[in-house]
């Protein structure tokens, strides 16, 4: 099944929802993840989108599927998104990355970016990562989650649902 959002699309017989409990604990690399999102295995039905946009829930959506993903994301959860957003689009020419759309939640502070990498095996995508996380590391505060996450088990590289595009 595919979900299509704005100009996204993720093919996913299953979503997320937030929980106010821990609902599953993982076990990966020798740690301990405990996550608060418990896994819908039915299509995402537009009345819960409706309630994710007035803020009453919280859904995600996987970005790993069969250990290829079609977007890279930086997730970034403060107040001045603006400045970070503009030194993004400026990081972005240095890098030569064009194909990228930004998506702000104005109710969790949220501004994510996806960047297009349609059917990109796991490894590579861990490779464009870590260029883009080295060249942010000179010059940004570390204050952004970018995925998918190699340090982390795939189940927990689960993307907020993108709400109102730039």
């Amino acid at each position: 099944m595919k979900i299509q959002i704005d100009d996204l699309e993720f093919n996913s017989n299953y979503f997320y929802i937030q929980s106010d409990t821990i609902v599953e604990k993982i076990i990966f690399n020798n740690r301990t993840f405990y996550s608060k999102y418990k896994k819908i295995e039915t299509p995402l039905k537009q009345e819960l989108i409706e309630q994710y946009k007035k803020d009453e829930l919280t859904l995600a959506l996987p970005l790993i599927e069969d250990d290829m993903v079609n977007y890279l994301v930086i997730e970034y959860y403060q107040e001045d998104w603006q400045s970070f957003y503009s030194l993004i689009k400026h990081l972005f020419k240095t890098l030569n990355i064009h194909d990228y759309i930004a998506y702000r939640n104005p109710n969790k502070e949220l501004l994510q970016i996806f960047i297009l990498h349609t059917q990109t095996p796991l490894n590579k995508a861990y490779e464009e990562i870590e260029k883009i996380k080295q060249t942010l590391e000179l010059k940004s505060k570390k204050s952004y989650r970018i995925f998918p996450n190699k340090n982390s088990p795939k189940t927990y590289n689960i993307i907020t649902f993108p709400l109102n595009i730039l």
